[in-house]
């Protein structure tokens, strides 16, 4: 929309006062050669420059209602913007024994009719078989809650798996899956169904919870669809073209919800691997994965929600070693609390065994008063004595600091 100019002038009044004054005077033509032609010059009308108005701000129509549009790319230049995209490059198999090698040449990826095109090839590159992308916006751009959102054409074949999906900031530091993964949309090459999936401490890989979405009447490799999830503290909700098919709550997870602090977005197309598999003589090259757009919206209601980080340790060891029988059964409950004395609920206690015939029950939640368990065991009547020790202490958006432990380990002797 232009600017409105406004036009902005002196009173007429104030404009023509001076004139008047001498057309008065001029009955008396002596004091008018002796006044007016003495008189100082007539300054001009002085006339505003119009003034500039800010222009009342417009968004696109394509935002989202009840949602703050916070981060988004159209993929509208000539090339990939670097202010929100840096690549993973490499070939190393990334954890699932995949084929492709990772590059940043526009030959893999690169902004082709308006939208981003990921293109894996089939070529010899740096002792692999196949070259293809995967972009992120780590250390670029991060997010906590929202809905996040892209408009995606996918690749289809045996062996092709394309994804938009999520992984905690604080990857480097603490590592997968600690950190926490969120996959947003994933497809291994059926044209029919995708994947909407969350991992984290004790349900990861193959144990990772989500739920596959099957859209029939429409190959996935031939047109747009829009892949979505609304994100919120103790909730996710994943999306197909606005049809709720997945919902995973903390209370859903056997470990820690790791899912309270910032995430960046990854888009990627893989080649080959454990999970979907390997190309086969069905599968053509390249496969193209195109995405029109990247959009984040946060709800406004959120936007206070301060995330509070604190420090938790283990507080105590309850061990209990009764006769069961012929057999003597341990069992072990653990008490975790934050720096300041408080129950930490919901945190993952993940203990071992020493000197036990059989163990069970090597992991275990946090109740409301900060108490997991039971930890159980049958004892090894050969051995000396029998132990458990807390080898892992995992919270929500809580750091575990084991030097602060009371105690790590019990060991119980018949």
């Amino acid at each position: 929309m232009r600017d409105l100019a406004l036009l902005s002038t002196l009173p007429a009044r104030v404009r023509i006062g001076r004139r008047i004054v001498c057309a008065q005077l001029s009955i008396l033509l002596a004091l008018i050669l002796s006044g007016c032609l003495g008189a100082e010059p007539i300054e001009p009308t002085q006339i505003n420059e119009p003034a500039t108005q800010p222009a009342p701000t417009e968004q696109p129509d394509w935002i989202l209602e009840g949602w703050d549009l916070v981060w988004h790319d159209e993929f509208e230049g000539e090339t990939i913007n670097l202010d929100n995209w840096t690549f993973d490059i490499g070939g190393s198999g990334w954890g699932n024994s995949e084929s492709q090698f990772y590059t940043d040449r526009p030959e893999n990826a690169r902004i082709e009719d308006g939208m981003l095109l990921i293109e894996a090839r089939q070529e010899d590159f740096q002792g692999r078989g196949y070259t293809s992308a995967r972009l992120k916006t780590e250390n670029l751009q991060a997010w906590a809650y929202g809905r996040i959102e892209a408009r995606l054409k996918l690749p289809t074949g045996q062996g092709i798996w394309s994804a938009f999906w999520m992984l905690g900031e604080n990857f480097t530091q603490v590592g997968w899956p600690r950190s926490g993964e969120i996959d947003i949309m994933e497809n291994i090459g059926d044209p029919h169904t995708v994947y909407g999936t969350v991992h984290g401490p004790g349900y990861s890989g193959g144990n990772g919870i989500g739920s596959p979405f099957t859209l029939m009447g429409s190959e996935l490799d031939q047109e747009f669809h829009t892949y979505a999830v609304e994100w919120e503290p103790g909730e996710i909700r994943w999306y197909v073209d606005e049809t709720l098919f997945n919902k995973v709550t903390d209370t859903d997870v056997p470990g820690a919800w790791v899912f309270d602090h910032p995430f960046f977005i990854i888009l990627n197309l893989a080649v080959g691997g454990v999970w979907p598999g390997y190309p086969d003589e069905t599968t053509t090259f390249p496969q193209q994965y195109r995405i029109d757009y990247v959009r984040v919206y946060q709800d406004p209601a959120l936007e206070s929600i301060e995330l509070r980080t604190s420090s938790i340790h283990v507080a105590n060891i309850d061990f209990v070693l009764e006769e069961t029988g012929d057999e003597l059964e341990a069992t072990v409950f653990v008490t975790v609390l934050t720096e300041d004395g408080e129950p930490v609920e919901n945190a993952v206690v993940n203990g071992g065994w020493l000197g036990a015939k059989r163990g069970w029950d090597s992991q275990a939640k946090t109740d409301a008063k900060g108490i997991a368990g039971p930890f159980r065991a049958i004892d090894n009547p050969l051995s000396a004595g029998i132990s458990f020790c807390v080898t892992d202490l995992t919270g929500s958006q809580m750091e575990y600091q084991k030097e602060e432990n009371v105690i790590t380990c019990v060991q119980v002797e018949p």
